[in-house]
C-alpha cells in the first residue's frame, strides 16, 4: 500500500510559492551570468575571430628572411606565429615547424614547411622545405 499521495494515486501536490521580488532577480542574475559564461566559453573554443590571422607566403618569407643563426630562441619565437609542430630532432635539438599558407595550385597543400631547431636556448639550425 502507497502512503502519502493523494487518494487517486498521484504524488502529493504542494502548492505553489509565488518568487519574491527579491527571487527574481535573483533568477534573472543566475540566468545573465550562465549566459556570459557560455558566450565566454563559445568564444574562447570557437575562436570568436580574435585568433590570430593566416599569414600569406609573402608574411612567412620575410619572417624567414629576418631569423638568423645565432638568434634567442626568445626573439625568434617570439616574432613567429604558434606552431603547427613542436618537436626533439635525432640529435635532441627543441624544433619547431610552420606550414607556409596554403596553395590552391598545390591542391591547398602549404608552399614551404619552415623548421627552426634550437640548442640551448639559441637558434642553430633552420630549413626550408
Amino acid at each position: 500500500m502507497v502512503t502519502g499521495g493523494s487518494p487517486k494515486g498521484l504524488p502529493p501536490s504542494y502548492r505553489r510559492r509565488q518568487m519574491t521580488k527579491k527571487q527574481w532577480w535573483l533568477a534573472i542574475g543566475v540566468v545573465v551570468v550562465a549566459a556570459a559564461a557560455a558566450a565566454v566559453a563559445l568564444s574562447l573554443t570557437l575562436g570568436g575571430g580574435g585568433g590570430p590571422k593566416q599569414l600569406s607566403h609573402d608574411d612567412y618569407a620575410q619572417l624567414w628572411q629576418g631569423t638568423h643563426l645565432g638568434e634567442s630562441k626568445q626573439a625568434v619565437l617570439g616574432r613567429w606565429p604558434v606552431p603547427y609542430q613542436h618537436y626533439a630532432d635525432n640529435l635532441k635539438d627543441d624544433c619547431y615547424e610552420w606550414s607556409d599558407a596554403p596553395n590552391l595550385r598545390l591542391n591547398n597543400m602549404p608552399q614551404n614547411l619552415y623548421n627552426l631547431c634550437f640548442k640551448d636556448g639559441v637558434l642553430r639550425s633552420k630549413a626550408l622545405f
